[in-house]
């Protein structure tokens, strides 16, 4: 989704909607394998140098379970708001954009995956258990065995006696 800024009137709220393709996007398969369904509209308002997007999104994202690694559908459908400026100001709520046509797909999939969770858990989903060769532990196991066990290379330095009249 494109906005050309030269054709929005001053102080005016303009109305844009499409459907997004993100299907030939790169995912990670780690976090988010996909987004099979992307509808965005928008209400867009130029101000001089500033450009106010209100976004209204729904989108279908398959994520990946933490625990079982398999697909989790997720539906999400959310209003956001960007601003944008062709001016590099010192304002960290505006986005610098010199270019009069901003893509804004880009933004649209940073706000998508702003929304989902950062540990997605399948319903019904547990976390494993023990296994060969591995084991899983809380964190709060794991740093108490931790604080618990002694450097075998470090043991060695305990026996060793050291003469203080040098």
């Amino acid at each position: 989704m494109k906005i050309n800024r030269q054709q929005l009137e001053e102080g005016k709220e303009e109305l844009f909607e499409e459907n997004i393709d993100f299907s030939s996007y790169p995912f990670n398969d780690t976090h988010v394998r996909g987004i099979p369904f992307c509808y965005c509209q928008i209400k867009a308002t130029e101000y001089g140098q500033t450009l106010r997007i209100i976004f209204h999104i729904k989108a279908k994202v398959t994520a990946v379970c933490s625990y079982t690694l398999e697909d989790v559908p997720l539906d999400l459908d959310f209003h956001d708001e960007l601003e944008f400026s062709d001016m590099d100001l010192p304002d960290d709520s505006l986005i610098y954009e010199p270019n009069r046509i901003i893509d804004l797909n880009p933004h649209i999939l940073s706000l998508i995956f702003s929304k989902i969770p950062i540990k997605v858990i399948k319903p019904g989903a547990k976390l494993p258990e023990n296994g060969d060769g591995y084991m899983i532990k809380t964190e709060e196991d794991y740093l108490k065995e931790k604080s618990g066990k002694k450097n075998s290379a470090w043991d060695v330095l305990d026996s060793v006696e050291i003469d203080d009249n040098d």
